[in-house]
């Protein structure tokens, strides 16, 4: 499963360039950061149990729409917080 976060300040329609492969989504939680402001969301789905600090994360950034700022922020988020992620350019 990806779970897409897009901030609904965003009008433009934002997706994924390319889906990453079954394995990686199998062995991960995958989550696309498809626009900027998407902090908060992230939060939200921890604090709902949508998603764990206890399994690697792999955060999808676009190359738009302040998708890697908010990437990287969540990235440091996770890491403050002893969770293991990185970032993937998705374009």
């Amino acid at each position: 499963m990806i779970l897409e976060l897009a901030s609904p300040l965003h009008q433009e329609k934002v997706s994924l360039d390319h889906l990453p492969d079954d394995e990686l989504i199998r062995e991960n939680q995958v989550v696309a950061v498809l626009t900027g402001g998407t902090e908060a969301l992230f939060l939200d789905a921890v604090r709902r149990g949508d998603i764990s600090l206890e399994r690697p994360i792999i955060l999808l950034a676009t190359g738009s729409s302040n998708s890697l700022a908010a990437a990287m922020e969540i990235l440091s988020w996770i890491h403050q917080h002893d969770g293991h992620g990185q970032i993937r350019c998705n374009w």
